[in-house]
């Protein structure tokens, strides 16, 4: 094959935040040609005009078989639920191994992993799945992985990409677009449910750009993997990040959410008491098709964890390895900013900012 031959990638949950943003990187990288998978092809999938989509559920073992043939890699970018976590990667595994070429498989994983880790973290940290039914899905995806790493250690691989896995640990994901860690905030920021948290908000936010981890991905893609039997893992966090309070403050000041309320007790009561129920309403009203535009965003007790969490991951083996430059934090908040006053500008005669879920 020639050396100009693009690169063959299988994105598996495009359709996603991260995956989105992936495909278009791929697709204006020129030398990666990107296939899209997701269960719903979504209407902006023409922004990656020389990108494929298929319509996969990733527990289809014989479906992810004929999805992965004829390809170099994979990324798994998959979110959802503890099936679609765990039981998709082992699915993964199993189809990506019986390809007569195994595919470079680049996973992403999450900071969950560690648990209730506190101080700097680096990758030689054990994983923990203490934290709940998402950090056990992901310490079982990861354990998938290093399978497949095992498993298909020596062999050739595709003509354009050596076998084995990579594994990245990105931290909070925020940027333009991020319904999470922007979107989300700024609305209960600007709804008054969220400001400066004292002890409750003292935690280290982990941020990274979704900018970073597509950069992060396409650096998996070529890493040199000779030898190695094990997945090496890359936690994905910007050094500048701040403190979730820091986060708070300067998002609300940047989207004019202010003044900025200090909050104590408030925060742990709307966690608790209506944090579950509106979680409930969300995924009934979303399962009969019905906008929750309306609804509050909840804000479920495992946010109360994340936020007092003092557990600051070490991002620096990305810089080295990857060759990784993470934005810097101002820049990200701007963008952030920036997008979220568009997305929630007010119509015409409306008054404040508009809830979105």
């Amino acid at each position: 094959m020639p050396e100009n031959t693009p690169l063959k990638v299988l994105v598996l949950g495009a359709s996603g935040y991260i995956g989105q943003r992936l495909m278009k990187r791929l697709d204006a990288s020129g030398w990666a040609l990107a296939t899209g998978a997701a269960r719903h092809v979504p209407p902006s999938a023409s922004g990656a005009p020389q990108a494929r989509w298929l319509a996969l559920d990733n527990r289809d073992g014989a479906a992810l078989r004929t999805a992965l043939q004829g390809q170099d890699a994979v990324v798994n970018c998959v979110a959802g639920d503890a099936a679609s976590i765990a039981q998709g990667a082992h699915t993964l595994a199993q189809a990506a191994l019986s390809c007569k070429r195994p595919p470079r498989w680049v996973h992403l994983s999450s900071q969950s992993v560690y648990g209730p880790a506190s101080g700097c973290v680096n990758e030689d940290a054990p994983l923990n799945a203490s934290l709940g039914w998402y950090g056990r899905a992901k310490c079982a995806a990861e354990d998938a992985v290093q399978a497949y790493a095992a498993d298909s250690h020596g062999h050739a691989g595709n003509v354009r990409a050596q076998a084995g896995a990579v594994i990245l640990r990105p931290g909070c994901v925020y940027g333009a677009g991020s319904q999470l860690w922007v979107g989300r905030v700024g609305r209960c920021l600007a709804a008054r449910r969220l400001g400066d948290l004292g002890v409750a908000g003292d935690g280290y936010s982990n941020l990274v750009h979704t900018d970073d981890v597509c950069s992060a991905v396409l650096a998996a893609l070529r890493l040199p993997l000779t030898g190695r039997q094990a997945a090496p893992a890359f936690n994905l966090a910007a050094p500048d990040s701040p403190r979730w309070n820091r986060y708070f403050i300067d998002l609300a000041l940047a989207i004019g959410a202010t003044p900025v309320d200090r909050l104590r007790h408030q925060i742990k009561l709307d966690a608790w008491l209506a944090g579950p129920p509106l979680k409930v309403a969300h995924i009934l009203l979303r399962k009969l098709g019905i906008q929750t535009a309306a609804l509050p965003d909840p804000l479920p007790p495992a946010l109360l964890r994340l936020w007092q969490q003092h557990m600051l991951l070490d991002g620096s083996a990305a810089v080295h390895d990857l060759g990784l430059r993470y934005t810097p934090y101002a820049q990200g908040l701007a963008e952030s900013a920036a997008w979220f006053a568009q997305a929630h500008a007010k119509p015409t005669g409306a008054q404040g900012v508009r809830g979105r879920a």
